[in-house]
């Protein structure tokens, strides 16, 4: 091995059990170089250490997952990995005494609470016990507790929701860009930041996948097309306002310090070999200051699959002079870490063929290094919080109730039957059907940290049917579990027991939807409609005309005809809840003698077509275009708001009525509750009115677009009040070129509860120096 592993670490004990090493640079003898003087400004110690590395040397500091590798043991370097995720809690394993990270619900369900703090709050979380985790010598989740895990994430995931049938729109939090940056912002600030020590980043943050990354595959007549071939075509107009906003808005507002370029092609340029992406916008027109890494493999896709160069000289050369500073290299079956990459091969070569200056590959060190500095990595470290957390931080009770109750206001009713309705009465006969009934894997999504001390067992993952089993008894109820039909499978041999259960019962709760084997990374649907004989099912058990909710998990939404949810009393999307999932789910659909169900239902964050509606639509997969056609997502659907459940639809136990008054630039949403106390999430929506745009430019087809929104808690029959203040950044809209443009004129602020009979208008006057009321209003 030409860098042998022998840099210096700290053994972690604890409760007087060795769980681990952390690796430290400069202690002794290696503590004398500049690099390590933390008196000097960082850009002369980050430089220092660069002008110390030989040519060699250099791309093993490039390189994602390299890690146990990947230490410069003469200068005292130790390994670093870059590339653990966190998209919804540490994907670790957990502590040498059985304590697992948090896991909160997935992001889409995340996505539907639409509540900023949330979001935060959960970055806070993440970042603290990865903090906990990797002083631990804790590895990523795989069975060989390696990589040791880093202090860089790779999340969130902020690409836009663009079509239904995309296998991992579970990890992103929807199809508007506003939300998709704000959540990517909040998330970033959170994990960031922390609260131990402003001196230091927490962890960092890495956007992905930039850009334009909303497709799987395998598509085309001989199923070539896919996540690795793609080329997504964009008007620059659909660039900037589509697929760019989020991440500007999370490096810009959240001071993301990390970006990931994606395994797609965008007008024919691999977006790791962009110049414009990552140069012209991500560092120039944005201020970037962060590292950007390839996915994993991407570097290697620039030339195989996208043909882009022609050797890998020329692809290294290409990516690094494009910045992409790192690479996340392909690593061996069954190996968890990468051993090799074009980037450790042939970055020498290519310098010294000239076909790469060496101050490139120079600059892509001091993005990486920079942040290993900031980290406090480098640094004394007796009086750095971050390197003394103490290990009970993980999966401690406040964040445990954080992670409930973010599962609580994700959960989104979607429809409520005055009759045979929700909240159901606890301490009655109950029966659990469907797929989902027993399981305690769906539940939990994708990405994830080890959940159960027991490696590879979620044994202490609750089902739905032992948290609704638990409730119930509570209260003198009894409980029947059947689950009927598999997910994806034709038997219906099963549907006659559960129907029989379903007889005998007074509450029937169906537990359905979709699994990891249907939706994925790397696998898109083609169909999306409820799955294998769920559908016979469902159907045979509308026909008992019990009390009956149906409940879905879900990465992309599920299509079913109108006929068969008209028949279903009451529908709830879960997306996926994960951990706390089935606990919140039982909570959320019974009152119980000791208290009122919790009624913080959350609202869609993506469009819901019925069956009939999707088709209609006629959807290429293959077409990135926003405006073509019917156009894409709320903000352009031509028929949105004849959707029977459109963008930010949601119901509650509550009635929610909203009126709305304004004055200068400011704008007060009145909610009024005439039912149960609960959550109301007020949108706000800008709408150009007719001639404000004019028709030549694209954003013309602009149908309606969430400029902001707020979570509030509603006394029952009481009010709340919520304001809002409008600047010329509340319209800015797109020209032709991509440009940002504020088109002075009238605009229609929507203020809208979820329910379609909930909203309210007032008309504003816009130009570049700010928004203002066209009068007192009161609407």
């Amino acid at each position: 091995d030409l860098f042998p592993q022998k840099a210096m670490r700290i053994l972690i004990v604890v409760s007087g059990l060795v769980v681990g090493t952390i690796p430290r640079a400069c202690v002794p003898p290696h503590d004398k170089y500049e690099f390590c003087d933390a008196s000097k400004p960082l850009e002369e110690r980050v430089n220092d250490l660069i002008g110390r590395l030989s040519l060699e040397e250099k791309p093993y500091l490039l390189v994602a997952r390299e890690s146990p590798k990947g230490n410069i043991s003469r200068l005292g370097v130790p390994e670093y990995d870059w590339g653990g995720n966190c998209i919804h809690g540490v994907q670790s394993r957990c502590s040498a005494d059985g304590t697992c990270p948090t896991s909160f619900p997935n992001p889409n369900t995340l996505g539907a609470t639409f509540n900023r703090s949330v979001w935060e709050g959960m970055g806070k979380v993440i970042g603290l016990e990865l903090r906990a985790l990797w002083l631990q010598g804790v590895g990523e989740n795989h069975e060989s507790n390696l990589p040791h895990i880093g202090l860089d994430c790779w999340s969130p995931n902020i690409n836009i929701v663009r079509d239904p049938r995309w296998g991992r729109n579970l990890e992103t939090p929807g199809e508007d860009p506003f939300l998709c940056g704000q959540f990517g912002a909040k998330v970033t600030s959170g994990l960031q930041g922390g609260t131990l020590d402003p001196r230091y980043l927490q962890a960092v943050v890495t956007l992905k996948h930039f850009d334009a990354n909303s497709l799987e595959g395998p598509w085309g007549e001989f199923g070539q097309i896919n996540r690795h071939t793609v080329n997504a075509n964009l008007t620059m107009y659909d660039l900037h306002s589509t697929y760019l906003p989020a991440f500007k808005t999370a490096v810009e507002d959240g001071g993301a310090l990390g970006v990931m370029c994606s395994y797609n092609a965008v007008n024919g340029v691999p977006t790791c070999a962009s110049e414009y992406l990552l140069k012209e916008v991500l560092r120039e027109d944005w201020g970037f200051e962060g590292y950007v890494t390839s996915d994993s493999g991407a570097v290697e896709d620039v030339m195989k699959n996208h043909h882009y160069t022609k050797n890998w000289d020329d692809t290294v050369s290409a990516t690094l002079q494009a910045g992409c500073d790192m690479e996340s290299a392909p690593w061996p079956k069954d190996h968890p870490w990468a051993t090799d990459g074009p980037y450790i091969s042939y970055i020498p070569s290519a310098v010294k063929a000239g076909l790469l200056a060496e101050t490139d590959v120079d600059e892509a060190l001091r993005h990486t290094l920079m942040l290993r500095f900031r980290l406090g990595l480098f640094d004394p470290i007796d009086d750095q919080p971050y390197w003394h957390v103490d290990p009970s931080v993980v999966r401690q009770q406040e964040h445990e109730d954080l992670a409930i109750d973010s599962t609580r206001q994700g959960l989104v009713l979607l429809k409520n039957d005055e009759k045979l309705g929700l909240p159901f009465q606890a301490g009655k006969k109950v029966a659990v059907i469907g797929p989902h009934a027993n399981d305690n894997t769906a539940i939990l999504g994708n990405y994830l940290g080890q959940m159960c001390p027991t490696f590879g067992s979620n044994d202490c993952v609750q089902t739905p049917c032992d948290a609704i089993t638990k409730l119930n008894a509570a209260d003198g109820g009894s409980t029947v579990c059947v689950e009927g039909v598999k997910v994806n499978s034709a038997n219906v041999s099963g549907i006659g027991a559960a129907v029989a259960a379903a007889k005998a019962a007074d509450y029937v709760v169906y537990i359905g939807g979709l699994d990891g084997s249907i939706e994925a990374e790397g696998k898109d649907r083609h169909d999306i409609g409820l799955p294998g004989s769920q559908p016979a099912l469902l159907k045979a058990l509308t026909g008992l005309n019990k009390f009956l909710v149906t409940v879905l998990y879900h990465g992309g939404i599920i299509a079913m005809p109108k006929a068969d949810v008209a028949a279903v009393p009451s529908v709830v999307s879960a997306g996926y809840p994960g951990f706390y999932g089935a606990r919140v789910m039982a909570e959320a659909l019974f009152d119980t003698k000791a208290a009122e169900a919790p009624n913080r239902f959350g609202r869609l964050a993506v469009s819901w077509f019925l069956q009939e509606e999707w088709e209609a639509g006629n959807y290429d997969m293959l077409d990135f275009a926003m405006t073509a056609g019917k156009g894409r997502t709320y903000r352009y659907y031509k028929d949105d708001q004849e959707l029977a459940l459109p963008f930010g639809f949601g119901l509650s136990y509550s009635k929610f009525g909203v009126t709305a008054s304004g004055s200068g630039n400011k704008v007060v949403a009145r909610v009024a509750n005439s039912g149960r106390a609960g959550d109301a999430v007020v949108l706000l929506y800008i709408r150009p009115q007719t001639g404000t745009v004019p028709s030549k430019e694209p954003a013309a087809r602009l149908v309606r677009q969430l400029a902001d929104f707020a979570r509030v808690a509603v006394d029952k029959d009481g009010e709340a009040q919520v304001e809002f203040h409008l600047t010329s950044k509340s319209v800015e809209l797109f020209n032709e070129d991509g440009k940002v443009q504020v088109f002075e004129g009238g605009y229609d602020v929507i203020l809208s509860c979820g329910d379609k009979g909930a909203e309210a208008t007032v008309p504003i006057h816009c130009n570049k120096h700010g928004c203002t009321v066209d009068s007192v209003v009161v609407v």
